[in-house]
């Protein structure tokens, strides 16, 4: 039981009325002054962000200097284009570019906000930008690539997104940026799986159980589905005719079967396994 403590003023001049006796609160509630001091001294938490965003450095330097022969040339800039069927990979190195800035801004948002990092949304996407810059930076050293302001571009689209949906959780809850992929013909352990769009889908969900109207209807198990893929564009491609594709789809809800709040459910927001879905295409 706390104990109360008093104090008694001094004695009074004659004519004056006594002093009560004053009661301490600190005593009847020590923690009262302790939070009133921890509120005065806000935590700075400038070492998660900095952790994070090294440790992503660290691991795309990795990568492209052993993948994509970083820092081997005097840089280069080059001008790619976007979805013509003359570029690279037919825009799907932009798609690509968009969805992993995307996906980076997410993991450095689900790390800041578990450390408690103020504004985690605006840090995560800034975070995410300036990881893919130095993949432009480091591209711009190679042979195979060059700085590309597309795909500079591309990965401000992608943070934009990860940004703007976080700060927005009603769409949040509705919308996902995925990545579907299984490995193309022709692709082996020798080539560079990140760039192995012949493979790959990127597209955006739109889950019907995030809508209140149909959260308790049978419509909640499904979703539609848009996006887009190319085939034969890069040089290991069994597949000898490039093409280029959209589809819109209509789809099983797979994080809403698995359950949104479980680790599975949070993978599948992410990543989209093949089959679970019919499609509408058009080859262009």
């Amino acid at each position: 039981m706390a104990v109360i403590q008093t104090t008694t003023a001094q004695t009074t001049a004659p004519g004056q009325k006594e002093n009560l006796p004053v009661i301490n609160m600190a005593a009847i509630n020590p923690a009262a002054g302790n939070q009133t001091r921890l509120k005065e001294q806000p935590s700075d938490y400038s070492g998660v962000v900095a952790l994070d965003l090294s440790l992503a450095t660290l691991a795309i330097s990795t990568w492209g200097i052993s993948q994509w022969g970083w820092f081997k040339h005097t840089p280069v800039a080059k001008t790619e284009d976007w979805f013509g069927k003359d570029t690279p990979s037919g825009g799907a190195d932009k798609t690509g570019h968009l969805y992993m800035s995307y996906v980076l801004s997410e993991l450095f948002m689900w790390d800041f906000k578990r450390h408690g990092v103020e504004n985690p949304e605006r840090k995560a996407a800034l975070s995410a930008l300036a990881a893919m810059t130095l993949v432009e930076i480091g591209d711009a050293t190679s042979d195979k690539y060059g700085f590309s302001s597309e795909d500079l571009l591309a990965d401000a689209v992608g943070a934009a997104a990860s940004w703007w949906l976080g700060s927005n959780p009603v769409w949040d809850d509705r919308v996902d940026l995925r990545m579907e992929y299984w490995p193309s013909n022709g692709y082996n352990l020798k080539n560079d799986a990140v760039s192995d769009y012949s493979g790959m889908k990127h597209l955006v969900a739109l889950r019907a159980d995030g809508f209140q109207s149909l959260r308790n209807t049978p419509l909640k198990w499904f979703e539609i589905q848009a996006g887009y893929y190319t085939r034969g564009f890069r040089t290991f491609d069994e597949q000898t005719k490039p093409t280029r594709h959209t589809y819109v789809g209509l789809g099983i809800s797979l994080p809403v079967l698995a359950g949104k709040n479980s680790k599975l459910g949070k993978i599948l927001s992410y990543v989209q396994p093949p089959g679970f879905y019919l499609e509408a295409n058009k080859e262009f």
